[in-house]
C-alpha cells in the first residue's frame, strides 16, 4: 500500500496540518506546499496526526527552515513521541530556525501541588 500524506491549511494561523506519513514518496508533496508559504512571521506545522516520518521528511523541513533567511521560525507543533525522537536523533530541533512546541500534552497533564504529574 502506498503511503499517504494529507496537508491542510491551519485555520487562523499561518501553517499546515500534516496527517499520515512523510517519506520518500510523499516528501515532494510537502516540499511543494512549503514552497508556496511565505510570511515573515512564524510558520506552524501541526504534526499531531503524523504517523511516520523518515529522513526525507527531515530533509524537507530542514531545507525549508534554511530558506527562511531571517524570517520567523518553523514551528513543529505536537509531534508524536516517535517523530520527536527522530528530531532529537537528527538534531533538527537544534537548528536556529526550528522550534518544537507542545500544546496538548502540557495542558492535559494533571498537576498536583504545583508539580506536573505524568499521564496515567
Amino acid at each position: 500500500m502506498r503511503p499517504t500524506l494529507e496537508l491542510s491549511p491551519l485555520i487562523g494561523k499561518v501553517g499546515i496540518k500534516l496527517a499520515g506519513e512523510v517519506d520518500l514518496a510523499t516528501a515532494p508533496q510537502l516540499n511543494e506546499v512549503l514552497a508556496n508559504i511565505w510570511t515573515e512571521s512564524e510558520i506552524l506545522l501541526d504534526l499531531s496526526d503524523l504517523t511516520f516520518m523518515d529522513s526525507s521528511g527531515v530533509s524537507a523541513i530542514l531545507a525549508f527552515a534554511r530558506s527562511r533567511n531571517g524570517a520567523g521560525p518553523l514551528v513543529m507543533v505536537d509531534p508524536p513521541a516517535e517523530i520527536e525522537r527522530l528530531f532529537e536523533l537528527t538534531c533538527l530541533e537544534q537548528h536556529p530556525k526550528v522550534e518544537v512546541r507542545h500544546t496538548r500534552s502540557q495542558a492535559a497533564a494533571p498537576v498536583e501541588d504545583g508539580v506536573l504529574l505524568p499521564h496515567p
